[in-house]
């Protein structure tokens, strides 16, 4: 499942714990996650109304003497985590935060006292095993408008963002918006964006269920963070490389077809065309992922007579699918399976499907079509 923030408004730690109730997730189901760190708080959850939309408040208050903790104490409370995915999560992001502060106040890590911080650990384990228990495993957000003016802190009145928060942020597009004259993205609510967002920018999906999480503040806008869930499509940004080619031994696009899929190219195809001189030549194009971009390109220029490369970037959604494997008397046959709105789509797998047709001598059509028919009686 892929949740999709947009927080026009800014985020805060409260107000993405609402947003995660308000889309369902089972408050009582998360108060026993949030036991396992042993401390004394109260999570109050309540509907509201601001400007004119219902939204959910969670309210969380930490009931101890001692709010100040270092990153020593931070991790002895984050160790009883049983979730190992949980822990690990939850520990990167405050040595995030611990950096950070350290950083702007030039003092190392173990030197730096987090203030108030008992809420913070509530908001961010909160959030992190809300997300899990919801089962969404991919969070995409809009870029957040952070408020302009000056907030007040432990060291006294700083610019907002917070010099803190801003490097926390570091590397995320935000909007500086200098209307709202408030702090509208906390140290918290940057700490999230930083640890569970996987993409920032516009995106195209289809929204199944819409969620508010309410905000402590009263503005001229709606104080909530908005979250839009979907589980049709997979949305993934990848890179697009082409080259026309007009002067090579055809022999070589065999060879380099392997050469590119194995460097991590997500498809390769060649595209018949006509270039200048009315010469017939191929496009070649290649899909990848960006961390495999500089890699690929290089192939394409030393393993060719191409002179450059295009490149652009573009987005692909990819429905759910699983693979099944099903019996049809003779062999196993791998299937893809993907469920996209009320229509199943089932596809066996070419190579399930040729090596059993190798080792039968059944024509590869007949296995292929005993495979679908046998899924299809296996789901009925």
């Amino acid at each position: 499942m892929l949740l999709y923030i947009d927080p026009f408004s800014g985020v805060s730690g409260d107000m993405f714990l609402g947003l995660l109730v308000d889309l369902g997730l089972d408050i009582e189901k998360l108060k026993e996650k949030l036991n396992e760190l042993q401390i004394n708080y109260n999570i109050c959850v309540e509907k509201v109304n601001k400007n004119g939309i219902e939204a959910t408040k969670a309210d969380v208050k930490i009931i101890e003497e001692k709010t100040e903790k270092d990153i020593n104490e931070i991790n002895s409370i984050l160790e009883k985590i049983k979730d190992e995915d949980v822990r690990n999560k939850a520990k990167k992001m405050f040595d995030i935060l611990v950096n950070a502060e350290g950083k702007v106040h030039g003092l190392p890590k173990e030197r730096i006292h987090l203030h108030e911080l008992g809420d913070s650990l509530i908001d961010v384990v909160g959030a992190i095993y809300g997300l899990k228990l919801m089962g969404i495993n991919r969070v995409l957000s809009a870029p957040p408008r952070t408020g302009r003016g000056f907030v007040e802190t432990h060291h006294g009145k700083y610019p907002v963002p917070a010099p803190a928060t801003l490097e926390i942020l570091k590397n995320i597009p935000l909007i500086f918006d200098s209307s709202v004259d408030k702090e509208t993205v906390t140290p918290t609510g940057a700490l999230l964006l930083r640890g569970v967002v996987e993409q920032f920018g516009d995106v195209s999906i289809r929204p199944e269920k819409t969620g508010y999480g309410a905000g402590k503040m009263d503005l001229e806008i709606p104080n909530v963070l908005r979250g839009i869930l979907t589980e049709e499509s997979k949305i993934e940004y990848i890179e697009v490389l082409e080259t026309n080619i007009d002067n090579m031994n055809p022999e070589i696009y065999g060879y380099l077809m392997d050469r590119l899929l194995k460097m991590g190219a997500l498809d390769v195809f060649y595209t018949p065309t006509y270039m200048k001189k009315n010469r017939p030549g191929v496009v070649v194009s290649v899909l990848c992922r960006s961390k495999d971009k500089a890699g690929l390109i290089e192939v394409l220029l030393n393993e060719t007579t191409t002179l450059g490369v295009r490149t652009c970037s573009c987005e692909r959604l990819e429905i759910k699918r699983e693979v099944e494997v099903v019996d049809i008397g003779y062999g196993k046959v791998k299937v893809k399976v993907a469920q996209y709105r009320a229509r199943t789509k089932i596809a066996p797998e070419y190579e399930s499907c040729r090596e059993i047709a190798e080792k039968t001598g059944r024509p590869y059509i007949e296995v292929y079509e005993d495979a679908k028919r046998a899924w299809r009686e296996n789901n009925v």
